[in-house]
């Protein structure tokens, strides 16, 4: 995590500059900083204003080493929602409590107090009712493994059906690896649950769709197609096979596309990562394919897309076969992955 840390006395300060030498060395990117006239050696935070407001664009979290009024004050006007806003903690000037105040579950402020109060043997002081109350904290599991929430107000359904013993149906269509959370009652239907899936149909009369990102794409084209093209082509593709662009964590090609401006643009667009691979790479994988000779004539390959979805996956198979566009074509893989609780 990247983490900010400021303290506002002497010895908040020497507190700061503590926990941030802890926090380096359990592997975050820590700067610790001084509002403070008095001696020690961390560098000056000079406006407060400006260091609050740098610090939430550039920032995973703030940590506010002094009173939990400061804090507030400084970063109530960057706040956004809690999907974008960094964690905010405070730890009294002494140690005594650390307090996470902002973002503790999508953001990690919870786990992240957790840390520093073990750290600097402090009394870690949680707020958030699941945790009280020992729940299942649906928003927290979703970012530890990584998965889109949709939508994202019904986080608080969920959260407060559980919390008064009310029914929450449980379904997956991946495997499930252990025991389902006490509260989830696995089904295909009822008035609230919670649905892991690649795709967008809700089963239940609230769903709350958690998205793992467990899809690749392969692509091939032919030189000079847009990317618009490119993405309609995608797109309709995903459409038809139910499967959401919020589950795709890659695509794949040929090296002989490596500067595809279409693909390259696509890619970027959608923020996914693209692999590259070399013929001799893609003839290496094993299965079959839907070959085409002129494709083979090009790139010395009968099929590019099967193959490079199937290249950029995690022991993946093909849930989509080549699917022909205007000078492009698309398949799909998902990647072999559990549900683990």
């Amino acid at each position: 995590m990247r983490i900010n840390i400021i303290g506002f006395s002497s010895k908040g300060c020497g507190l700061a500059g503590r926990i941030c030498k802890e926090l380096q060395n359990e592997g975050n990117e820590c700067k610790a900083f001084s509002k403070t006239r008095g001696e020690n050696e961390l560098e000056d935070a000079g406006d407060l204003d400006k260091w609050a407001e740098s610090s939430f664009k550039e920032c995973d979290a703030i940590v506010f080493v002094g009173s939990a009024g400061i804090a507030v004050r400084h970063v109530a006007p960057y706040l956004k929602d809690k999907t974008k806003d960094p964690a905010v903690i405070v730890v009294d000037e002494l140690g005594r409590h650390t307090i996470p105040i902002l973002s503790g579950h999508i953001g990690g402020g919870n786990k992240l107090a957790l840390t520093i109060a073990g750290l600097i043997d402090s009394v870690p002081v949680i707020t958030t009712a699941t945790d009280l109350n020992d729940i299942f904290s649906v928003d927290v599991y979703a970012t530890e493994n990584k998965m889109h929430i949709s939508p994202l107000e019904n986080v608080k359904h969920v959260s407060a059906a559980l919390l008064h013993g009310k029914e929450v149906m449980f379904r997956s269509e991946l495997p499930v690896n252990g025991n389902i959370p006490k509260g989830l009652e696995e089904g295909d239907s009822g008035d609230i649950g919670i649905y892991i899936t690649t795709g967008t149909k809700r089963p239940f009369k609230r769903t709350l769709r958690l998205i793992p990102k467990c899809v690749t794409i392969g692509i091939g084209c032919r030189c000079g197609v847009p990317a618009e093209v490119i993405e309609e082509h995608i797109l309709k593709v995903l459409k038809e096979n139910d499967i959401t662009m919020k589950s795709i964590r890659a695509a794949g090609s040929i090296d002989l596309k490596r500067n595809e401006k279409g693909i390259l643009q696509f890619c970027e667009k959608y923020g996914i990562d693209i692999q590259f691979f070399t013929s001799d790479e893609l003839k290496g994988i094993p299965g079959e394919f839907t070959e085409s000779e002129r494709v083979l004539k090009v790139t010395g390959i009968g099929n590019v897309c099967e193959r490079s979805a199937l290249a950029v996956s995690k022991n993946g198979e093909l849930v989509v076969k080549k699917a022909l566009g205007t000078g492009v074509t698309v398949a799909v893989s998902i990647d072999e992955m559990y549900v683990k609780f």
